[in-house]
């Protein structure tokens, strides 16, 4: 039972309603002064292009009349040329819908919304045409204008009368990710891994730099100073996704290093006096501690300690250089300070934007529409219903609205319901309210109640699909246009298509699509383990970067669907995937220093590669077999001995070891000499 503080709608959000509600009965007006053939669609545009955020508004509705040229363009190529054979038209059109959403499901910015539109605005002027195909073409260009005055009426409204920023928004969210990386750093050096602060720097980091993809797509259509600043957030992002596996490898090293007893005092003052730099917030001695830094790797140690050591060092410098820069940015966004040069720090170890793209499931959204599409006009043409169009539009809609959902079928299911609902007050407005209305003026304070209503529900991040279902079924069910035509049967018919059509949409998405969260993470969870094998087999990406802003997207997909889930130790999970990002960077490493080290080690390195792709094509829940570390130990020794040590090939072989067997006990490194030591 909700509150009733939760009930009663806040200042902002009565605020949009209003504005909402003015920019859809412009669009009414005008598509009623224009004589429009159907003024209801721009009402129903208005309402879903409508969002609290002006950039948002303005990207929707920039996607929204691309959308719609390229589906009114492809109703119009289908049904003139397949109007004569029906069971054709409607597998054009199943396959365009389908099509579609598929590509849309691969892109998960605002973007999306582009192809999915493209794809059941096809259906929406082409099922309906099939009566009249000769007028396909003047259908099209009607839907356009009446759509196209929907969204001018309400970007003006939205931009012009009490805008909302994203900017303000956003720069609160980029300020929130500074603690919880602080607090994951501070326990990384403390070698504190079970520490809370960094079990929920390991959760957030991921978690956000996912979640913010799409606001930094609509942060270039906003009406704030930050609308500018795209380029620096963007890069401000791919810095917080760098720090993801560097903050887990220090950790890692730290810990290691703390149980062989080997920190040095001069790595325990640099461990400190980067703690203190972290806590105090701002860029000023980083060159005097990178210095610091830079001397660990010189010191004189020839064993396994002094390898982990000069790793950690390395982490360290990336630590330092990631967070100096990142500093600089979010001063550079909120008070203009300049820019420091960033070209090395890019070019060494700074990740890239990778969305993780699962086609299977895209596909199986795709063909779950194209077939529920099929069964209704199957349904159609064998009982020659009037009202089966409407039927098949609806099924369309219903199966792109929720395809990225985990399991849409609960969401779908809720269309029903409040399909029900927008229905009977349709049917209370035609024939209670409706015939008692001969002007505009009228008409508007009759629909300011379910207006408002609807405008609130959109505002609510947790009522938002609900407000979007009754706009796409009751204002367009409604029908309103020049002069009252209400028709009981009508009524009736259209009401039992959208439910029939919703109803379909359901049936065929329990049958093909009824995946749960548990189910997506885990094949989030194994194709990050197909990823690490084809890097261990030098099949996969040759860039490092590009790794890393794959498992860390994946991580910040996983989490949220982990967090629901009984029985699961979410931190373990992550702790999990993060080794194994470490493991995937190792193996592209070691890939590319192969032509430095002698055959003998080239072969032993080999060997490596197909136990660690057989231990992730396997199970790598199970301990790793000891043949690879006993591999990895002797791939080590085989490097120490050759004249010419390669530090950066040995690094990689540590870091492999430690993720692998953490327990294991220090390799025997025999001594190598100063002179050779990492040429």
């Amino acid at each position: 039972m909700p509150n009733l503080p939760d009930i009663i709608p806040k200042p902002d959000e009565l605020i949009f309603a209003l504005k909402t509600f003015a920019g859809a009965m412009a669009a009414l007006y005008i598509s009623l002064w224009l004589g429009l053939d159907a003024p209801y669609w721009a009402l129903a545009t208005s309402y879903i292009v409508s969002l609290p955020f002006a950039g948002g508004m303005r990207s929707k509705s920039l996607y929204r009349i691309v959308g719609t040229l390229i589906g009114g363009a492809a109703a119009v190529a289908m049904v003139p040329n397949l109007v004569n054979a029906p069971v054709l038209l409607c597998l054009a059109l199943a396959l365009w819908i389908g099509m579609c959403l598929y590509i849309s499901l691969l892109d998960r910015t605002p973007r999306a919304y582009l192809p999915m539109l493209a794809g059941y605005t096809a259906g929406i002027i082409g099922f309906p045409s099939v009566f009249t195909p000769d007028h396909v073409f003047h259908t099209a260009v009607t839907r356009m204008e009446e759509i196209s005055i929907g969204i001018a009426c309400s970007t003006v409204v939205g931009t012009l009368i009490f805008p909302r920023a994203l900017g303000p928004v956003l720069s609160r969210r980029i300020g929130g990710w500074a603690k919880p990386a602080r607090e994951w750093a501070i326990a990384a050096l403390s070698g504190d891994e079970a520490n809370p602060a960094a079990a929920e720097g390991r959760r957030r980091l991921p978690v956000e730099t996912t979640e913010i993809t799409g606001l930094i797509t609509q942060l270039a259509y906003d009406t704030s100073p930050m609308q500018s600043a795209v380029r620096y957030v963007t890069r401000l992002r791919l810095y917080l996704i760098s720090l993801v596996p560097v903050l887990a490898s220090i950790g890692t090293r730290v810990t290691q290093l703390e149980r062989l007893g080997a920190i040095t005092p001069q790595l325990r003052r640099v461990l400190d006096d980067t703690k203190r730099w972290m806590e105090a917030g701002n860029s000023e001695d980083a060159d005097a501690l990178v210095a610091d830094i830079i001397t660990l790797e010189e010191e004189d140690e020839h064993d396994w300690a002094g390898l982990l050591r000069a790793s950690l060092a390395l982490r360290l410098q990336e630590l330092v250089s990631l967070v100096r820069h990142s500093r600089a940015i979010r001063r550079h966004i909120r008070d203009g300070d300049p820019l420091p040069s960033n070209d090395i720090l890019d070019r060494e170890f700074v990740a890239s934007i990778v969305q993780n793209r699962d086609h299977t499931l895209a596909l199986l959204s795709a063909l779950a529409a194209a077939l529920a599409v099929l069964l209704v006009c199957a349904m159609w043409i064998w009982t020659d219903w009037p009202n089966g169009a409407g039927a098949a539009v609806m099924v369309a809609i219903a199966c792109s609205f929720f395809a990225t959902q985990d399991n849409p079928a609960p969401a779908i299911a809720s269309m029903v319901k409040a399909s029900f609902f927008s229905l009977a007050g349709v049917g209370i407005y035609d024939y209670a309210v409706l015939t008692r209305i001969y002007t505009f003026e009228g008409l508007c304070l009759a629909l300011l109640p379910a207006g408002l209503l609807i405008g609130v529900l959109i505002s609510r991040p947790k009522t938002f699909m609900m407000g979007m279902n009754i706009t796409a079924t009751g204002a367009t069910q409604l029908a309103l246009e020049n002069g009252f035509t209400g028709s009981f049967p009508a009524w009736a018919n259209n009401s039992l298509a959208v439910i029939f059509g919703l109803i379909s949409a359901l049936v065929m998405t329990l049958l093909i699509r009824s995946f749960g969260a548990a189910w997506t993470a885990d094949r989030l969870m194994r194709a990050s383990w197909r990823g690490i094998a084809r890097a261990a087999e030098g099949r996969g990406t040759e860039d490092g970067s590009v790794l890393i802003g794959l498992t860390v997207d994946r991580l910040g997909l996983m989490l949220p669907r982990l967090a629901g889930q009984r029985g699961i130790d979410a931190d373990a999970s992550v702790r999990a995937e993060l080794n194994n990002l470490r493991v995937g960077l190792d193996m592209l490493g070691l890939h590319h220093e192969l032509w430095r080290v002698s055959p003998t080690a080239r072969m032993a390195c080999e060997t490596i590669f197909t136990g660690v792709a057989a231990h992730y094509r396997g199970n790598p829940r199970r301990p790793a077999p000891p043949a690879l570390c006993e591999a990895i130990d002797n791939a080590i020794n085989l490097l120490v001995d050759d004249p010419h040590i390669h530090k950066t090939a040995l690094m990689h072989l540590s870091g492999l070891r430690s993720v692998l067997f953490p327990e294991a006990a220090p390799p025997a490194i025999p001594a190598w000499t100063t002179e050779g030591k990492f040429a």
